[in-house]
Protein backbone atom coordinates (compact mmCIF):
# COMPACT_ATOMS: atom_id res chain seq x y z
CA UNK A 1 0.00 0.00 0.00
CA UNK A 2 2.90 2.10 0.98
CA UNK A 3 3.85 1.73 -3.05
CA UNK A 4 0.82 2.33 -4.23
CA UNK A 5 0.64 5.91 -2.25
CA UNK A 6 3.61 6.95 -3.35
CA UNK A 7 2.90 6.40 -7.33
CA UNK A 8 0.10 8.39 -6.76
CA UNK A 9 1.95 11.37 -5.05
CA UNK A 10 4.60 11.21 -7.65
CA UNK A 11 2.32 11.04 -10.35
CA UNK A 12 0.23 13.95 -8.82
CA UNK A 13 3.42 16.08 -8.27
CA UNK A 14 4.16 15.52 -11.98
CA UNK A 15 1.14 15.99 -13.35
CA UNK A 16 0.95 19.73 -11.67
CA UNK A 17 4.55 20.79 -12.97
CA UNK A 18 3.66 19.75 -16.28
CA UNK A 19 0.35 21.64 -16.63
CA UNK A 20 2.26 24.72 -14.75
CA UNK A 21 5.05 24.46 -17.33
CA UNK A 22 2.45 25.30 -20.31
CA UNK A 23 2.75 28.04 -22.63
CA UNK A 24 0.04 29.07 -23.38
CA UNK A 25 1.61 31.44 -25.84
CA UNK A 26 -0.34 34.70 -24.17
CA UNK A 27 -0.94 36.19 -20.70
CA UNK A 28 -4.47 37.32 -21.22
CA UNK A 29 -7.51 34.64 -20.79
CA UNK A 30 -6.90 31.94 -22.27
CA UNK A 31 -10.82 31.39 -23.27
CA UNK A 32 -11.47 29.96 -26.80
CA UNK A 33 -7.84 28.71 -27.11
CA UNK A 34 -8.58 25.13 -27.27
CA UNK A 35 -11.02 22.99 -30.11
CA UNK A 36 -13.08 19.47 -29.36
CA UNK A 37 -15.54 21.95 -26.92
CA UNK A 38 -17.94 19.24 -26.36
CA UNK A 39 -15.80 17.08 -24.42
CA UNK A 40 -16.23 19.96 -21.86
CA UNK A 41 -20.28 18.90 -21.70
CA UNK A 42 -20.86 16.79 -18.20
CA UNK A 43 -22.24 13.93 -19.33
CA UNK A 44 -24.87 11.83 -16.87
CA UNK A 45 -27.68 13.62 -14.68
CA UNK A 46 -26.46 12.57 -11.54
CA UNK A 47 -22.67 14.19 -11.57
CA UNK A 48 -24.40 17.74 -13.67
CA UNK A 49 -26.92 17.54 -10.83
CA UNK A 50 -23.96 17.88 -8.11
CA UNK A 51 -21.97 20.95 -9.56
CA UNK A 52 -19.74 18.31 -11.79
CA UNK A 53 -17.83 17.62 -8.40
CA UNK A 54 -17.52 14.25 -9.24
CA UNK A 55 -14.39 12.62 -10.03
CA UNK A 56 -13.84 11.33 -6.63
CA UNK A 57 -17.48 9.51 -6.79
CA UNK A 58 -16.93 7.93 -9.81
CA UNK A 59 -17.25 4.38 -9.52
CA UNK A 60 -19.74 3.11 -12.05
CA UNK A 61 -19.95 2.41 -15.66
CA UNK A 62 -19.93 6.61 -16.32
CA UNK A 63 -16.77 6.88 -14.98
CA UNK A 64 -15.24 7.05 -18.20
CA UNK A 65 -16.52 10.40 -18.80
CA UNK A 66 -15.19 11.68 -15.18
CA UNK A 67 -12.58 9.93 -13.54
CA UNK A 68 -11.81 6.55 -15.60
CA UNK A 69 -10.77 4.65 -12.46
CA UNK A 70 -14.01 4.30 -11.21
CA UNK A 71 -15.06 1.43 -13.56
CA UNK A 72 -12.68 0.00 -11.34
CA UNK A 73 -14.91 -0.56 -8.55
CA UNK A 74 -17.47 -2.50 -10.50
CA UNK A 75 -18.49 -5.81 -9.80
CA UNK A 76 -20.19 -7.15 -13.00
CA UNK A 77 -21.50 -5.63 -16.85
CA UNK A 78 -22.92 -2.17 -16.82
CA UNK A 79 -24.53 0.07 -19.25
CA UNK A 80 -25.60 3.89 -19.10
CA UNK A 81 -27.38 6.14 -21.48
CA UNK A 82 -27.41 10.40 -20.84
CA UNK A 83 -28.99 12.50 -22.74
CA UNK A 84 -29.59 16.25 -22.85
CA UNK A 85 -31.07 19.11 -24.49
CA UNK A 86 -28.15 21.27 -25.45
CA UNK A 87 -28.30 24.94 -25.36
CA UNK A 88 -29.65 26.89 -28.68
CA UNK A 89 -31.67 22.90 -29.70
CA UNK A 90 -28.57 21.24 -29.97
CA UNK A 91 -28.64 17.58 -29.02
CA UNK A 92 -26.05 15.89 -26.59
CA UNK A 93 -25.93 11.94 -26.53
CA UNK A 94 -23.80 9.45 -24.58
CA UNK A 95 -23.62 5.71 -23.79
CA UNK A 96 -21.09 3.48 -22.26
CA UNK A 97 -20.88 -0.04 -21.61
CA UNK A 98 -18.29 -1.83 -18.79
CA UNK A 99 -17.84 -5.49 -18.06
CA UNK A 100 -14.75 -7.51 -16.30
CA UNK A 101 -12.21 -9.58 -18.38
CA UNK A 102 -10.46 -11.14 -15.78
CA UNK A 103 -8.49 -9.14 -13.17
CA UNK A 104 -9.75 -5.76 -15.25
CA UNK A 105 -12.71 -3.83 -16.04
CA UNK A 106 -13.26 -2.63 -19.75
CA UNK A 107 -15.08 0.26 -20.79
CA UNK A 108 -16.45 1.05 -24.15
CA UNK A 109 -18.44 4.37 -25.06
CA UNK A 110 -19.23 7.21 -27.46
CA UNK A 111 -20.58 10.51 -27.54
CA UNK A 112 -22.81 12.49 -29.93
CA UNK A 113 -23.30 16.21 -30.44
CA UNK A 114 -25.17 17.83 -32.60
CA UNK A 115 -26.62 21.07 -34.09
CA UNK A 116 -29.60 21.92 -36.25
CA UNK A 117 -28.74 22.55 -39.47
CA UNK A 118 -28.55 26.15 -40.96
CA UNK A 119 -28.02 28.25 -43.98
CA UNK A 120 -25.03 29.29 -45.44
CA UNK A 121 -25.03 33.36 -44.96
CA UNK A 122 -22.35 35.69 -47.02
CA UNK A 123 -21.33 39.08 -47.49
CA UNK A 124 -22.73 39.28 -51.07
CA UNK A 125 -25.52 36.93 -49.56
CA UNK A 126 -26.45 38.27 -46.34
CA UNK A 127 -30.29 36.71 -46.21
CA UNK A 128 -28.95 33.02 -47.36
CA UNK A 129 -27.57 31.42 -50.23
CA UNK A 130 -29.99 28.34 -50.36
CA UNK A 131 -26.58 26.31 -48.72
CA UNK A 132 -27.58 24.40 -45.55
CA UNK A 133 -24.18 23.74 -43.78
CA UNK A 134 -24.39 20.92 -40.79
CA UNK A 135 -21.82 20.27 -38.15
CA UNK A 136 -21.57 18.18 -35.22
CA UNK A 137 -19.02 15.92 -33.07
CA UNK A 138 -17.93 12.66 -32.46
CA UNK A 139 -16.35 10.57 -29.95
CA UNK A 140 -15.55 6.81 -29.37
CA UNK A 141 -13.29 5.26 -26.40
CA UNK A 142 -11.78 2.25 -25.18
CA UNK A 143 -11.22 2.10 -21.23
CA UNK A 144 -8.63 -0.04 -18.96
CA UNK A 145 -9.06 0.21 -15.23
CA UNK A 146 -7.98 -2.42 -12.51
CA UNK A 147 -8.73 -2.59 -8.53
CA UNK A 148 -5.36 -2.83 -7.31
CA UNK A 149 -6.38 -3.19 -4.07
CA UNK A 150 -9.95 -2.58 -1.80
CA UNK A 151 -8.83 0.78 -1.48
CA UNK A 152 -6.96 1.82 -4.80
CA UNK A 153 -7.91 1.87 -8.52
CA UNK A 154 -6.06 2.96 -11.27
CA UNK A 155 -7.53 3.60 -14.81
CA UNK A 156 -6.28 4.63 -18.70
CA UNK A 157 -8.78 5.57 -21.41
CA UNK A 158 -7.62 5.90 -25.22
CA UNK A 159 -10.26 8.02 -27.48
CA UNK A 160 -10.98 9.34 -31.29
CA UNK A 161 -12.74 12.41 -31.81
CA UNK A 162 -14.01 13.97 -34.43
CA UNK A 163 -15.29 17.67 -35.20
CA UNK A 164 -16.86 17.98 -38.13
CA UNK A 165 -18.00 21.92 -39.93
CA UNK A 166 -19.43 21.57 -42.60
CA UNK A 167 -16.58 20.65 -45.56
CA UNK A 168 -13.62 21.13 -42.60
CA UNK A 169 -13.38 18.29 -40.44
CA UNK A 170 -10.88 16.99 -38.38
CA UNK A 171 -10.07 14.39 -35.70
CA UNK A 172 -7.48 13.32 -32.88
CA UNK A 173 -5.87 10.80 -30.69
CA UNK A 174 -6.71 11.57 -26.83
CA UNK A 175 -5.73 10.22 -23.82
CA UNK A 176 -7.17 10.28 -19.94
CA UNK A 177 -5.69 8.57 -16.71
CA UNK A 178 -6.91 8.64 -13.26
CA UNK A 179 -6.93 7.13 -9.46
CA UNK A 180 -8.92 6.85 -6.73
CA UNK A 181 -7.99 6.18 -3.46
CA UNK A 182 -9.96 5.33 -0.62
CA UNK A 183 -8.28 6.65 2.70
CA UNK A 184 -10.02 4.31 5.22
CA UNK A 185 -10.45 7.55 7.67
CA UNK A 186 -14.50 7.38 7.38
CA UNK A 187 -15.61 7.34 4.17
CA UNK A 188 -13.29 9.48 2.65
CA UNK A 189 -11.94 9.40 -0.99
CA UNK A 190 -9.15 11.18 -2.86
CA UNK A 191 -8.97 11.40 -6.70
CA UNK A 192 -7.03 13.21 -9.61
CA UNK A 193 -7.87 12.74 -13.10
CA UNK A 194 -5.96 14.22 -16.38
CA UNK A 195 -8.55 14.55 -19.13
CA UNK A 196 -8.19 15.26 -22.99
CA UNK A 197 -4.49 14.91 -23.47
CA UNK A 198 -3.63 15.19 -27.22
CA UNK A 199 -1.44 16.71 -29.93
CA UNK A 200 -2.48 20.32 -31.14
CA UNK A 201 -4.40 20.25 -34.66
CA UNK A 202 -4.99 22.75 -37.27
CA UNK A 203 -7.81 23.70 -38.97
CA UNK A 204 -8.62 26.25 -41.32
CA UNK A 205 -5.13 27.29 -41.17
CA UNK A 206 -5.37 28.14 -37.42
CA UNK A 207 -3.46 25.68 -35.17
CA UNK A 208 -5.48 25.16 -31.70
CA UNK A 209 -4.97 22.82 -28.37
CA UNK A 210 -6.70 20.14 -26.66
CA UNK A 211 -9.20 21.16 -24.02
CA UNK A 212 -6.58 19.69 -21.29
CA UNK A 213 -8.55 19.26 -17.91
CA UNK A 214 -6.34 18.25 -14.52
CA UNK A 215 -9.08 17.30 -11.63
CA UNK A 216 -8.23 16.80 -7.94
CA UNK A 217 -11.20 15.97 -5.93
CA UNK A 218 -12.16 14.76 -2.70
CA UNK A 219 -16.11 13.17 -1.12
CA UNK A 220 -17.00 12.23 2.10
CA UNK A 221 -20.15 11.40 4.13
CA UNK A 222 -21.65 13.56 6.80
CA UNK A 223 -23.69 11.17 7.82
CA UNK A 224 -24.76 7.21 6.90
CA UNK A 225 -27.70 4.91 8.35
CA UNK A 226 -29.21 1.90 7.10
CA UNK A 227 -31.90 4.47 6.08
CA UNK A 228 -30.13 7.59 5.50
CA UNK A 229 -27.25 9.09 3.82
CA UNK A 230 -25.58 12.30 3.29
CA UNK A 231 -22.56 12.93 0.95
CA UNK A 232 -20.77 16.16 0.26
CA UNK A 233 -17.91 16.06 -2.76
CA UNK A 234 -15.47 18.96 -3.30
CA UNK A 235 -12.70 19.47 -6.00
CA UNK A 236 -10.46 21.74 -8.22
CA UNK A 237 -10.48 22.50 -12.01
CA UNK A 238 -7.25 22.94 -13.83
CA UNK A 239 -8.74 23.90 -17.54
CA UNK A 240 -6.09 25.23 -20.27
CA UNK A 241 -8.42 27.19 -21.71
CA UNK A 242 -10.38 28.91 -18.70
CA UNK A 243 -9.72 29.73 -15.74
CA UNK A 244 -9.39 27.22 -12.50
CA UNK A 245 -12.77 27.01 -10.80
CA UNK A 246 -14.11 24.49 -7.76
CA UNK A 247 -17.05 22.69 -7.59
CA UNK A 248 -19.23 22.13 -4.77
CA UNK A 249 -21.64 19.58 -4.98
CA UNK A 250 -23.75 17.23 -2.07
CA UNK A 251 -26.08 14.19 -2.17
CA UNK A 252 -28.77 13.31 0.19
CA UNK A 253 -30.55 9.69 -0.46
CA UNK A 254 -33.18 8.36 1.54
CA UNK A 255 -34.25 4.63 1.61
CA UNK A 256 -31.45 3.80 -0.95
CA UNK A 257 -34.30 4.55 -3.02
CA UNK A 258 -34.24 8.38 -3.71
CA UNK A 259 -31.65 11.00 -3.91
CA UNK A 260 -32.02 14.67 -3.82
CA UNK A 261 -28.75 16.43 -5.68
CA UNK A 262 -27.32 20.09 -5.69
CA UNK A 263 -24.32 21.67 -6.83
CA UNK A 264 -22.35 24.99 -7.52
CA UNK A 265 -19.09 25.66 -9.50
CA UNK A 266 -16.92 28.89 -8.36
CA UNK A 267 -15.52 31.44 -10.26
CA UNK A 268 -18.10 30.90 -13.14
CA UNK A 269 -20.20 33.05 -14.67
CA UNK A 270 -21.86 30.90 -16.96
CA UNK A 271 -22.93 27.81 -14.76
CA UNK A 272 -25.56 28.79 -11.68
CA UNK A 273 -26.70 26.58 -8.94
CA UNK A 274 -27.54 22.90 -10.13
CA UNK A 275 -30.17 20.40 -8.85
CA UNK A 276 -31.22 17.41 -9.84
CA UNK A 277 -32.93 13.91 -8.02
CA UNK A 278 -32.57 9.89 -9.01
CA UNK A 279 -34.52 6.81 -8.55
CA UNK A 280 -33.20 3.47 -8.05
CA UNK A 281 -35.67 1.11 -9.64
CA UNK A 282 -37.06 -1.96 -8.39
CA UNK A 283 -34.64 -5.08 -9.49
CA UNK A 284 -36.01 -7.72 -12.29
CA UNK A 285 -34.06 -10.82 -11.51
CA UNK A 286 -30.04 -10.00 -11.26
CA UNK A 287 -31.20 -6.60 -13.31
CA UNK A 288 -30.90 -3.64 -11.26
CA UNK A 289 -31.79 0.17 -12.84
CA UNK A 290 -31.58 3.68 -12.33
CA UNK A 291 -33.12 6.99 -13.65
CA UNK A 292 -31.53 10.53 -13.10
CA UNK A 293 -32.93 14.03 -13.68
CA UNK A 294 -30.54 16.92 -13.53
CA UNK A 295 -31.71 21.15 -14.06
CA UNK A 296 -28.53 22.88 -15.04
CA UNK A 297 -29.35 26.87 -15.00
CA UNK A 298 -27.37 28.94 -17.70
CA UNK A 299 -29.09 32.55 -16.60
CA UNK A 300 -31.14 34.50 -18.58
CA UNK A 301 -29.35 34.28 -21.97
CA UNK A 302 -28.92 30.42 -22.15
CA UNK A 303 -31.58 29.13 -19.94
CA UNK A 304 -31.54 25.79 -18.51
CA UNK A 305 -30.72 22.46 -19.94
CA UNK A 306 -32.43 18.89 -18.65
CA UNK A 307 -30.28 16.05 -18.90
CA UNK A 308 -31.34 12.40 -18.29
CA UNK A 309 -29.67 9.38 -17.71
CA UNK A 310 -30.80 5.93 -17.34
CA UNK A 311 -28.66 2.77 -16.32
CA UNK A 312 -28.65 -0.88 -15.77
CA UNK A 313 -26.61 -3.05 -14.60
CA UNK A 314 -26.13 -6.93 -13.32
Amino acid sequence: MKKFSLLIAVTVILTVNLIAQIDYGFDFTKAGSAGLQFLKIGIGARESAMGEAFTSLSEGVNSVFWNVAGIGFLSGPAATFSHSNWLVESKHDACALAFPVKAYMIGISAISFRIQDFEETTVTAPEGTGNMISAGDYLIALAVARRFTNKLTIGLQVKYAQEVLDNYHYSNVLFDIGTIYRTGFRDLKLAFALQHFGSDKVLADQQFRMPLLFRVGASDNIFKTNSQRLTVSAELLHPTDANEYICIGFEYEFLKILALRGGYRTNDSEHYLTTGFGLKLPNIGRFGAAADYAYVSYGDIFGATHRFTLGVSI
